[in-house]
C-alpha cells in the first residue's frame, strides 16, 4: 500500500510519516477538540539554542542545498546526509535510530553439563586404506642388434669352399689313390670314381656355408653347432685336405664367440 500526499498528490510507502516529494505530514488530520479555556501562562525560555536552517538548505548543513526530504522526521537535508533504509530516505539523525547495526556481537556461551562418560569405549574406526603409491614404469631395456661373427664367417666359408673342392677332386684317380693312402677308409666306398663319397662331400661343404652365412646374420650359435658336426664329418673323404676340418673348427669357436 501506499500514501498518497494530500499536498502534491506523490505516492509515498506505507510507513513513510512525510512526504518524500514537499515534505508535507503524511499522518491523518487530528479530530477537532473542544476548545479548553484559555489560561495565561508566562512565557519560558527555550532549554537550547533551536535550530532554523533557510529556506531551501539541509537542515544540518545550512550553506548546502537540500536534494532530499527526511520520511521519518521531515526535515530538508542535502546529499552528503541522505541515507537510504528499506527504500526510505532518511537524515543521518534518523538513521541512527533504525539501521541495524552490521556487526552483532555473538551470544554468551553457556556451558553444557557433559554427559555421562560410557562404560564401553567404543572401537575406533578402521583408518583408512593408503592409496597405492604411484610407481613409475621401469625403462625399456635397450636392445642391441645381434652380434655378426665376420671372422667366422669367413674361416667357415672357406672352409666349406675347401671341402666342396675336396669331393670333386676324389673323381680324379691320381687323387683317389693319394688319399686312399692318407684316409685308408676311403676304399670302403668303392672304386674310382666313389660318386656316392662325392655326393655326401658335396651336401657336407653346402651345409658349412649354410652355417657361415648364419654367422653373418647375427646367429653365431646355431652357425657353429651346424659348422661343426659337418666339419668333422668331412674327415671321412679327407677333411677338405685336413684344412677344411680344421678351419671349420676354428670358424665355428670364432661364431660361438660371436666374432
Amino acid at each position: 500500500m501506499v500514501k498518497k500526499c494530500s499536498a502534491c498528490g506523490f505516492d509515498n510507502r506505507d510507513d513513510a510519516n512525510f512526504c518524500a516529494s514537499c515534505g508535507s505530514s503524511l499522518a491523518a488530520p487530528p479530530t477537532v477538540k473542544p476548545v479548553p479555556s484559555v489560561r495565561v501562562v508566562s512565557p519560558v525560555a527555550p532549554p537550547g539554542p533551536i535550530r532554523i536552517s533557510p529556506p531551501g538548505m539541509c537542515y544540518y548543513h545550512s550553506n548546502l542545498p537540500a536534494g532530499y526530504i527526511c520520511a521519518r522526521c521531515g526535515r530538508a537535508i542535502c546529499r552528503d546526509c541522505a541515507k537510504c533504509y528499506n527504500g526510505l530516505v532518511l537524515c543521518s539523525q534518523c538513521y541512527s535510530l533504525v539501521a541495524i547495526p552490521e556487526y552483532a556481537p555473538p551470544p554468551p556461551t553457556v556451558c553444557a553439563v557433559p554427559a555421562a562418560v560410557p562404560t564401553t569405549v567404543p572401537m575406533p574406526a578402521p583408518a583408512p586404506a593408503p592409496a597405492p603409491a604411484y610407481v613409475a614404469a621401469p625403462p625399456p631395456v635397450p636392445t642391441y642388434p645381434p652380434a655378426r661373427a665376420l671372422w667366422g664367417f669367413i674361416i667357415s666359408l672357406i672352409a666349406g669352399i675347401l671341402i666342396i673342392i675336396n669331393a670333386a677332386a676324389l673323381i680324379s684317380a691320381g687323387f683317389y689313390a693319394t688319399l686312399v693312402g692318407i684316409f685308408p677308409w676311403i676304399a670302403w666306398f668303392g672304386a674310382p670314381p666313389p660318386w656316392l663319397l662325392v655326393v655326401i662331400g658335396l651336401i657336407l661343404g653346402i651345409i658349412v656355408c649354410i652355417g657361415a652365412l648364419l654367422m653373418v646374420l647375427g646367429y653365431g650359435t646355431i652357425g657353429s653347432v651346424v659348422v661343426f658336426p659337418a666339419a668333422i664329418i668331412s674327415l671321412v673323404l679327407g677333411g677338405g685336405f685336413v684344412a677344411g676340418f680344421v678351419l671349420g673348427i676354428v670358424g665355428g669357436i670364432m661364431g660361438m664367440l660371436g666374432r
